[in-house]
């Protein structure tokens, strides 16, 4: 199967906030989306087969340069167990290892999304903590870790089978 996994850009964001809107409604943004863009413009990333956009994902960093996070990852529901989130995974990974001081990798996980939570974990991600009431009065925030030092993730199985481009 020929998906490219490839920055993305201002001119995908009508596209990735129609693909959000099928998996993730309610959730992100035009303007969530252009944040990003601003603040992380290397680190924002799209799956496309045959041109067409399946999914997006992005990381981001701290102001100290220290803790990287996996921010969001989507991809269209037919291509989901595909490994495509897996590719996200790595090709955020990658991408942080720009910053030289990082120490660790961060990234809220939905504790009943037990696909994420795999495909993290296969990345060498393990639990760290859970914030309670994060989100308002029992809703709570799920966080899973990556200790880095340098930046030195486990590659993920099967590269080859999804090539990135």
């Amino acid at each position: 199967m020929d998906i490219r996994i490839v920055a993305a850009n201002r001119d995908d964001f009508l596209e990735m906030i129609k693909l959000a809107d099928l998996s993730m409604p309610d959730r992100m943004n035009l303007h969530e989306l252009k944040k990003y863009i601003e603040l992380f413009p290397d680190l924002l990333f799209k799956a496309t087969h045959h041109g067409r956009m399946i999914g997006f994902c992005c990381a981001g960093i701290d102001m100290y340069q220290t803790t990287g996070w996996l921010l969001f990852s989507n991809v269209v529901e037919e291509y989901r167990s595909l490994g495509i989130g897996k590719k996200l995974i790595h090709t955020r990974l990658q991408a942080l290892q720009q910053f030289r001081n990082m120490k660790q990798v961060l990234v809220t996980v939905n504790a009943k999304n037990a696909a994420s939570i795999r495909a993290l974990q296969s990345a060498g991600f393990q639990w760290n903590r859970t914030e309670p009431d994060y989100y308002g009065p029992g809703k709570h925030r799920e966080i899973m870790r990556l200790a880095v030092s340098p930046l030195s993730y486990r590659p993920l199985d099967n590269l080859e089978a999804l090539p990135i481009f």
